[in-house]
C-alpha cells in the first residue's frame, strides 16, 4: 500500500544517513594562530623615542646658550698701553686706552726674559703684586688702578720690577691675557 503524499505545511519524511561516520579520531580543522597584541611594545618604543628626543633636545640648547651663562664675558676688550718708562731700575707704564671696562680678575699676565716665559697669574690688586717666575728668577708686577673701581680702565698702570732688586739687563716681554681662556689681549716690550 501506498503512502498518502504529505500534507501541506508539514515536514519531508526523515531519510537515513548518507553513510558511516568518520573513522576514530577526527581530523582537526586549522584555525590560523591568534594575532599577537604588540600595544606594549609599542607605548615602550614612543616612551624611548619622547625620552630620547627631550634629552638631545636638551643638550643642543646647553650648548647654545652656556656661552651666556654666567662666568665671564667671552668679548675681550682692545687694549693699548703707553709707552715704557725705566725709572730705578724699575719699568713703568700705562694703559693708553681700552674699550670695554673689566674687573682686573678678568686678567691674567705673564713675562718673557729673553727667550724664556714665565706661567701666567692672576693681575692682583694693589697693594699686593703677582710674583712672576721667569727661569729660577721671580719678578714682580704691581697693578695700580688710578680710579679705585677694582676695573683695568685708562690710566691705570703696571710697574714691572725685580723681586726686591732692579731689574736686569735684558730684553723684556710683558703679556696682558684674558682669563677666561689665556688669549693674548696685548703685549707691551723693552730693554734694558
Amino acid at each position: 500500500m501506498a503512502q498518502p503524499p504529505p500534507a501541506a505545511g508539514s515536514a519531508p519524511p526523515p531519510t537515513a544517513p548518507p553513510g558511516p561516520p568518520p573513522p576514530y579520531p577526527y581530523p582537526y580543522p586549522y584555525y590560523p594562530p591568534p594575532r599577537k597584541d604588540n600595544t606594549v611594545l609599542i607605548v615602550v618604543i614612543v616612551i624611548v623615542v619622547v625620552v630620547l628626543a627631550t634629552i638631545i633636545t636638551s643638550a643642543i640648547l646647553y650648548v647654545m646658550v652656556s656661552g651666556l651663562i654666567g662666568g665671564q664675558p667671552t668679548n675681550r676688550p682692545v687694549l693699548t698701553f703707553g709707552p715704557a718708562q725705566a725709572s730705578g731700575g724699575n719699568v713703568s707704564f700705562s694703559i693708553a686706552s681700552v674699550s670695554q671696562s673689566f674687573p682686573f680678575s678678568s686678567y691674567k699676565l705673564t713675562l718673557q726674559v729673553g727667550t724664556v716665559t714665565g706661567s701666567a697669574a692672576a693681575v692682583l690688586d694693589e697693594p699686593s703684586f703677582t710674583s712672576i717666575t721667569v727661569g729660577t728668577t721671580v719678578y714682580r708686577v704691581y697693578w695700580s688702578d688710578l680710579g679705585d673701581e677694582n676695573n683695568l680702565n685708562d690710566g691705570d698702570s703696571f710697574r714691572v720690577t725685580g723681586n726686591g732688586v732692579v731689574l736686569p739687563t735684558g730684553s723684556y716681554t710683558f703679556y696682558l691675557l684674558w682669563s677666561a681662556d689665556n688669549a693674548q689681549i696685548q703685549t707691551k716690550s723693552w730693554l734694558l
